[in-house]
């Protein structure tokens, strides 16, 4: 089964579902918290450790359900940090903005009275040897986020935006799988995007240039001696070449674009 995560919404009367995640912590669910919420919650969490050495498994689970580790957000510290974070993502990974935006319309969107976000990451805290190696990770991403260092960041996964991005969403926010962003990045998790590669725009270019002379050379063949197989070699090689670089160019570009060296 794995480790789980879990992101719902929480008010007196209920509790809605509305992401999960199995062996990650998807990055969008960072980007809502805080510092200030992971060390008012630290504490408490070492506190519940400290009873689980000492108590049997149904005193344990007792006791967390009656002081729960769960992190807890309200609406308006949600909205603060979620414009934060987008900030962030707008100039270091502006490629994720689509979908975080549909999450944070979608949690919006089912907010109640009352209501605050939790996010269970009890699970996920067991890959770590200590809780407060988990506790420093979780800090160090923040932090990376409040300072603007997108190098710094660990949880985000570009090539995978469902496990380090919204999680999968619940039953009960369906309908958050029918929006086409969270549907393309379902469909494009592993596929791995093409880094920027400055040699190879480098030989692009330079092809591109040549390309011309190889169309010069073809004509002046073409008006000496007709239309003959020398014609037909080199302006076939040079279409080829003329879409090999033309190709490569808009595919460098979109990658530097993507992610500027």
């Amino acid at each position: 089964m794995g480790n789980r995560c879990y992101l719902y919404l929480k008010n007196p009367k209920k509790e809605l579902p509305l992401f999960e995640a199995n062996n990650s912590l998807p990055f969008f669910w960072i980007a809502v918290l805080d510092k200030k919420i992971l060390i008012n919650k630290i504490q408490q969490w070492k506190a519940y450790e400290q009873y689980a050495e000492k108590h049997p498994e149904e005193e344990t689970e007792l006791y967390l359900k009656q002081h729960s580790n769960n992190l807890s957000v309200d609406r308006e510290t949600f909205t603060g940090n979620a414009k934060r974070s987008r900030e962030f993502l707008q100039e270091n990974f502006p490629e994720t903005l689509p979908l975080f935006d549909d999450f944070l319309k979608f949690i919006h969107s089912k907010f109640e009275t009352d209501d605050r976000l939790e996010i269970d990451i009890t699970q996920f805290s067991a890959f770590y040897d200590s809780l407060e190696e988990f506790y420093l990770d979780l800090t160090s991403e923040m932090d990376a986020i409040h300072n603007n260092q997108a190098a710094n960041i660990k949880f985000l996964l570009p090539n995978d935006l469902i496990a380090g991005g919204t999680g999968f969403h619940s039953i009960s926010g369906n309908e958050f799988s029918t929006l086409p962003t969270y549907a393309n990045a379902v469909q494009n998790r592993g596929i791995p995007q093409q880094p920027f590669n400055r040699k190879s725009l480098t030989v692009a270019v330079m092809i591109l240039m040549i390309c011309p002379l190889f169309s010069y050379w073809a004509y002046r063949i073409y008006t000496k001696d007709g239309f003959n197989t020398w014609v037909i070699i080199i302006g076939f090689l040079n279409m080829l070449f003329y879409i090999y670089s033309i190709s490569t160019i808009i595919l460098e570009i979109k990658a530097y674009r993507k992610n500027p060296q």
